[in-house]
C-alpha cells in the first residue's frame, strides 16, 4: 500500500513539474504574441504615415506640374 501511495505521489510531483513548465512556455508564447502585436501596430503606424507623404508628395507634384504649365505658358510670349 506505501508503495502505491508514494508512486502515486511521484507522478503528482511528475504532474506538478510538467505543469509548471508547461506555464513557463505559455508565458513564453503569450510574451512573444504580445511584443509580434507591437511590431504588427508600428508597422501599421509606419503605413499610414508613409501613405500620409505620398499623397503630401502627390499634392506637391501636382502644384509643381501646374506652375511648369504656367510658366511655360508665361515663357511662350518671348518666343519669335
Amino acid at each position: 500500500m506505501a508503495n502505491k501511495i508514494f508512486g502515486i505521489s511521484e507522478n503528482l510531483n511528475t504532474i506538478a513539474k510538467d505543469s509548471n513548465e508547461m506555464n513557463t512556455l505559455i508565458e513564453d508564447i503569450a510574451a512573444v504574441s504580445q511584443e509580434s502585436a507591437a511590431g504588427v501596430e508600428q508597422t501599421a503606424a509606419s503605413a499610414q504615415q508613409t501613405s500620409s507623404s505620398m499623397e503630401e508628395v502627390s499634392g506637391s507634384a501636382d502644384d509643381l506640374a501646374k506652375l511648369a504649365k504656367h510658366l511655360n505658358d508665361e515663357l511662350k510670349v518671348f518666343r519669335l
